[in-house]
C-alpha cells in the first residue's frame, strides 16, 4: 500500500502536473472501487479549476474552485498517470527524479477505472488493479468532517508532533508500539514499511509494549520517524510492488532500507552482529534486527 512518502510524491508530481488546470470532462467506467463511488462527481467538477493539492495522511485532496474538494485514496494498488497526447513520450531519467514526466495514453487499459480530461489536453487516470482506492468530494468547509479524515492522527512531518504527543496517545497502551505507530489515529500516514524502518533506527523492538517505553525510546522513535519519511520522500518513495509516480516512474527509497524486506541477512547496524528476521505480527510481516533492537 502506497505510505505517506509514496503520496507525498505523487502529490508533488501532481502539483507540478495539472495544478491551475481547467477539467473539461469527468469519464468514470465503473460503479465502486473500494466502495461505491458517490454520484455527482461529474456533475461538481467538471469546469472548475485546480486552485490547491494537498496530502493529508495517506489521502489526496485536490481543492477546486468552486469549493469542493476531491479526495482521493490510492489504496492497495491504485496510480494517479498524468498523460499529454501532444507531446512526444519522455523516458525517465537514471537520477531519481520524481513527478516530472508525461506519458501518451493511446488506449484505456482494463484496470484504468476513471479518467479526468483537461482543456488543455492533459488526461488524469486512475488506475487500481485490485480496487482497493477510493474516490469522494466533499464542501472544503466541511472537510474536517468527512469520515475518512475527521479521526487521523497528527501529520508525523507537523511540528506538532512530538515525542511528548506520541507518549500522551499511547504510554497507557497494552498494545506493540508497531502496532501503535500503524494507527492512523494516532499519527497518519505512517505504514508497515516506515514502521519497520523507523524501529530498527531507534534500536526498538516492534513487539515492545507502549506502557514500557521509555522517554528516550519516544525520543529516539519520533526522530527516526521524521527522518526516514523525509529520505523517502527525497527519493521518491518505495517502488516495492506497484507504486509508481505520476509520469510512471520508480520511486527509489527501496534500494535504501536498511530492514525492510531483508529477511535472514545481516543487519545493516555497524558493530551489530545479529540478522533480520521476518514474523507475522497482526497479519503484517515485521521486519527487525534480532539483536541491537530491544
Amino acid at each position: 500500500m502506497p505510505e505517506l512518502p509514496e503520496v507525498e510524491t505523487v502529490c508533488r508530481g501532481l502539483r507540478i502536473k495539472i495544478l491551475g488546470k481547467i477539467i473539461s470532462q469527468y469519464h468514470q467506467f465503473r460503479e465502486d472501487l473500494r466502495w461505491t463511488i458517490p454520484t455527482g462527481i461529474k456533475e461538481r467538477i467538471e469546469g472548475t479549476k485546480i486552485k490547491k493539492i494537498e496530502r493529508r495522511g495517506k489521502f489526496l485532496l485536490i481543492n477546486l474552485n468552486n469549493n469542493y474538494i476531491l479526495i482521493i485514496h490510492l489504496g492497495m494498488s491504485g496510480r494517479l498517470l498524468v498523460y499529454n497526447p501532444f507531446e512526444k513520450e519522455k523516458k525517465p531519467s537514471k537520477q531519481k527524479e520524481t513527478g516530472v514526466f508525461f506519458h501518451t495514453l493511446v488506449t484505456l487499459g482494463k484496470h484504468d477505472h476513471i479518467k479526468i480530461d483537461f482543456e488543455d489536453g492533459n488526461q488524469m487516470v486512475f488506475n487500481d488493479v485490485r480496487r482497493f482506492g477510493a474516490i469522494d468530494f466533499i464542501r472544503s468547509d466541511k472537510i474536517v468532517y468527512h469520515k475518512w479524515l475527521s479521526k487521523l492522527g497528527p501529520e508525523p512531518l507537523s511540528n506538532n508532533f512530538s515525542s511528548f504527543l506520541l507518549r500522551k496517545k499511547i504510554e497507557n497502551k497494552k498494545c506493540s508500539i508497531k502496532a501503535a505507530i500503524l494507527d492512523q489515529g494516532v499519527v497518519s500516514g505512517i505504514g508497515n514499511i516506515y514502521a519497520c524502518e523507523a524501529l530498527w533506527g531507534a534500536k526498538i523492538s516492534p513487539y515492545k509494549i507502549c506502557s514500557k517505553m521509555t522517554d528516550q525510546n519516544f525520543y529516539d522513535l519520533v526522530k527516526e520517524l521524521k527522518n526516514v519519511l523525509k529520505k523517502a520522500i527525497n527519493a521518491g518513495g518505495s517502488s516495492l510492488k506497484d507504486f509508481k509516480a505520476t509520469g510512471g516512474e520508480l520511486g527509489y527509497f527501496q534500494n535504501l532500507l536498511s530492514v525492510y524486506s531483508r529477511e535472514n541477512l545481516n543487519c545493516k547496524r555497524k558493530l551489530c552482529n545479529g540478522n533480520i528476521k521476518r514474523q507475522i505480527q497482526s497479519g503484517r510481516s515485521s521486519f527487525f534486527c534480532t539483536n541491537c533492537q530491544i
